[in-house]
C-alpha cells in the first residue's frame, strides 16, 4: 500500500498540531501549578501571621490610645490616632497589623481603621504607592524589640463627620449628644517576627 503524498502531509501536519497542543497544555499546567504554589505559600504565610497574632497578642499592650485633631503644622485640623505599643513578650515584632475601633455608648462600632503602627506617622507610604521607585515604595518599619515600647501616630482618612465633630468639641464626650462616646478599642490582626 502506497500512501499518497497528500495523505502523508495531512498526517504529518496533524501529528505536529497534536504534539504542539500537548506540549502547550503541559507548559500551561506547569505554570498553573507554579502560580498555585505561590498562592498557597502566600495563604500559608497569612494564616501563620493570624495565628501568631492570636497567640502573641496577649504580649502586645497598647496604652495612651487616643484620638485628637492635629493642632499645628501642615496637617492642622486633621484627625489622628496616637498611642504607645509595648511588646511584653519574648520575641521581637517585625510586622504588626492592628485595628482600632471607635465605639458608641452601646459598644457598637462606628468607625474602624486598620494600620501598621511601625509605619511612618505622616503616611508617606500612601504618597509613594503608585511610584515604581523600589526604595520609596516600601516604607521602613521599625522592629519592636521585646520589653520595649514604641509610640505611634496614624492620620485618619475618611473619618466620619460625627467623630470629627466630637474631636472638634474636645474632651466632653460623656456630656455631648454625639454618637461617639470617646471610647477606642484595639485588636491585633496579624503579627510577624
Amino acid at each position: 500500500m502506497i500512501i499518497k503524498k497528500k495523505s502523508l502531509i495531512v498526517a504529518l501536519i496533524s501529528s505536529i498540531v497534536i504534539s504542539s497542543v500537548l506540549v502547550l497544555t503541559l507548559v500551561g499546567y506547569v505554570m498553573y501549578i507554579e502560580l498555585k504554589g505561590e498562592e498557597f505559600k502566600r495563604s500559608y504565610v497569612e494564616l501563620l501571621r493570624k495565628a501568631n497574632a492570636k497567640f502573641y497578642s496577649k504580649y502586645v499592650e497598647v496604652s495612651k490610645l487616643s484620638a485628637a485633631l492635629v493642632g499645628t503644622g501642615a496637617l492642622r485640623g486633621r484627625p489622628i490616632i496616637e498611642g504607645l505599643v509595648k511588646n511584653t513578650g519574648y520575641k521581637d515584632i517585625a510586622d504588626l497589623l492592628m485595628k482600632v475601633k471607635f465605639l458608641d455608648r452601646d459598644g457598637a462600632v462606628i468607625y474602624e481603621v486598620v494600620f501598621h503602627p511601625q509605619e511612618p506617622s505622616l503616611g508617606s507610604a500612601s504618597l509613594t504607592q503608585g511610584l515604581a521607585i523600589p526604595y520609596l515604595s516600601s516604607p521602613s518599619r521599625l522592629i519592636i524589640k521585646y520589653n520595649d515600647s514604641m509610640p505611634f501616630k496614624k492620620i485618619l482618612t475618611n473619618c466620619p463627620k460625627e467623630i470629627l465633630e466630637e474631636l472638634k468639641k474636645g474632651a466632653g464626650f460623656a456630656k455631648s449628644r454625639g454618637r461617639w462616646s470617646g471610647t477606642l478599642s484595639f485588636e491585633v490582626l496579624s503579627l510577624d517576627f
